[in-house]
């Protein structure tokens, strides 16, 4: 097999001492017998060198670009190693009346509140037989509020909780907060304040009359008692009668001899003893039995109208626990300072009240509790409440009845500089070698000159001040530092 024939065409130009700029095209055979062309190797390698050329000029260009921002002269780095320029940081002087506040939540309640949880005479279930009244009511001194074995719970007017059962022969500031409350409905009693004697039984039974019912006896045999007493008084009395009688007959007969006589004086003496006797146990029987008011059966609440606010009562249930709760005076805000706050509260501060919607009222601190409030967390996982001191807040003018249980913030002013006066921050004061106090005043066009002045009252990182020499007034910058 012969090797293949390369053909090499060439074209000339008419300059017959040098030949064409053109190279040679080589041509091929391929499959088919179609001829294809090839670029000789001189042709590839210059266009390589042409490009590399045209790299390198490129690099060149960049490098130049790129020298003079990252060669710097000595002067250059040892200028910009310098501080920058100090900048003078001012604020404005200010005219107006200088608050420190203690800010926390509170929320809006009745001044006072009181479960009651009545019970039954005896070892019998206690259960809720008539219920009388609904949550939400507003109720009035003597109401029966529910009945609980069929013996009445009612609302009584008084401070003293009510602790025991009231009973004839008892004294004592609740009996006479019971007195002074059935007085005032109209049934007079007549003891002596603050006993329990005979007419407070009479005005007591009165008034259960009134309401329906019969007040319950100190005990089950308290009339057995009495009648028992009754007889002995009665038997008494007849014995006196028989010893005056025989010592009358006695004196008008002439045969009786003086023993007998004297037997007959002796007897009626002893009688005379014994009916006394007699007459003092009845009384004394009758003074502590008859009618009482148990402790089930009612409620002192401090002021009225009162406010049912729970009521658990199901006529044919046994009774919860609490059954009924009593809300009573006017609403107040009640919050919880921390230690560090109560140091600055004190009763008689002035309060801003804020709540939700427009609720917007002025108040007054009117008691801050020595004990402390120890953190909790209701059943229902709630975030528990913080710790610190009870403080009750009194608005000035009554809230509305809606805005109980409302979440308020509370804002006591506790110091005031009393009138409007010039404030600067605390920052701006200094002291000079003198030993007085001074500002830096510092103009517009940057001049600043010292302010002579006497500090007062500071407050949440200002001060308020008041000039002693120079020129300084609300407005007028005042420097606080420099950066």
């Amino acid at each position: 097999m012969t090797a293949p024939i390369w053909r090499q065409e060439w074209e000339t130009a008419e300059v017959p001492s040098e030949p064409a700029v053109d190279h040679p095209t080589l041509t091929a055979p391929v499959a088919g017998g179609v001829p294809s062309e090839v670029t000789p190797a001189p042709l590839v390698r210059r266009r390589r060198r042409l490009l590399a050329v045209v790299a390198g000029a490129v690099l060149l260009a960049v490098a130049g670009a790129v020298s003079p921002m990252l060669i710097k002269s000595p002067q250059q780095v040892a200028a910009e190693a310098q501080p920058p320029p100090r900048s003078i940081l001012t604020a404005p002087v200010e005219q107006r009346v200088l608050r420190d506040t203690v800010i926390l939540r509170g929320e809006v309640g009745p001044l006072q509140s009181f479960s009651v949880t009545p019970g039954v005479r005896g070892d019998g279930k206690a259960v809720v037989t008539a219920v009388k009244a609904r949550q939400g009511d507003r109720i009035s001194a003597g109401t029966v509020v529910l009945e609980v074995g069929a013996r009445p719970l009612i609302v009584l007017p008084g401070s003293t909780p009510a602790f025991r059962d009231l009973k004839p022969g008892a004294d004592g500031k609740d009996v006479a907060q019971l007195q002074s409350a059935l007085d005032r409905m109209g049934f007079r009693t007549g003891d002596r304040a603050g006993f329990f004697g005979a007419g407070t039984k009479r005005a007591l039974t009165r008034f259960y009359d009134s309401k329906g019912y019969r007040p319950l006896p100190v005990s089950d045999n308290d009339q057995k008692q009495v009648d028992d007493a009754r007889r002995q008084v009665v038997a008494g009395e007849r014995a006196v009668t028989d010893a005056r009688d025989a010592q009358t007959a006695l004196a008008r007969d002439a045969n009786a001899s003086g023993q007998q006589k004297r037997e007959a004086a002796k007897a009626l003496s002893r009688a005379r003893e014994d009916l006394v006797a007699a007459r003092q146990q009845l009384d004394e029987i009758t003074q502590v039995t008859g009618p009482m008011l148990p402790q089930g059966e009612y409620a002192f609440l401090p002021s009225f109208p009162a406010r049912i606010d729970a009521l658990k009562a199901v006529v044919g249930a046994e009774v919860a626990t609490p059954l009924v709760t009593f809300s009573a005076g006017p609403l107040v805000v009640k919050g919880v300072l921390t230690e560090a706050q109560r140091v600055s509260c004190k009763p008689g501060q002035k309060v801003e009240i804020a709540g939700d919607g427009d609720l917007a009222a002025k108040g007054e601190v009117t008691s801050i509790g020595g004990q402390a409030v120890q953190p909790s967390a209701d059943d229902k996982g709630a975030a528990p409440q913080p710790s610190g001191v009870p403080v009750v807040v009194t608005p000035v003018a009554p809230l509305e009845t809606r805005a109980s249980g409302q979440n308020v913030r509370l804002t006591i002013e506790t110091a005031s500089s009393g009138g409007s006066e010039l404030v600067v921050p605390v920052s701006a004061i200094y002291a000079g070698a003198d030993g007085a106090t001074y500002v830096t005043r510092r103009s517009g066009d940057g001049e600043e000159s010292q302010v002579s002045v006497e500090p007062g009252m500071s407050a949440q990182g200002l001060v308020a001040i008041t000039v002693r020499s120079g020129s300084l007034q609300a407005g007028d910058l005042v420097t606080v530092g420099s950066g």
